[in-house]
């Protein structure tokens, strides 16, 4: 990706998923699964996109924004989940803290899954 500004300039190392910006306004999004999922795919699919919120200034915020939309959606599904689930209902009935704990972490996966594809890689 060639990026037109020297005084704004996105770096995007593939390894370690971080973006800078401007001197102090520094964005690490190496340790956000969400955000490298994001910019890997953008950097593949829509790279003019990525430029196009680079020369607004803005790359840092597209990013939260699309991640902050992922989030929202995956908790959405994940409560939707358990609502709705007989196996999560009788395990509540039932005070089986395991059951509980192990369907909310299958529900969380897939929560997350869902919503990535529904809220990210669009």
């Amino acid at each position: 990706m060639i990026y037109k500004h020297d005084y704004q300039r996105m770096a995007l190392d593939t390894d370690r998923m971080m973006i800078t910006q401007c001197g102090n306004d520094y964005h690490d999004y190496s340790n956000n699964k969400l955000a490298c999922i994001y910019i890997k795919w953008a950097e593949e699919h829509c790279p003019e996109r990525l430029q196009a919120e680079t020369d607004k200034g803005r790359i840092y915020v597209h990013i939260d924004e699309r991640i902050t939309e992922c989030e929202k959606e995956k908790w959405k599904i994940w409560n939707k989940m358990r609502d709705t689930d007989s196996e999560y209902a009788l395990a509540i009935k039932n005070a089986d803290t395991a059951k509980v704990w192990q369907l909310e972490n299958l529900f969380e996966l897939q929560a997350e899954e869902i919503s990535v594809q529904r809220c990210l890689l669009v």
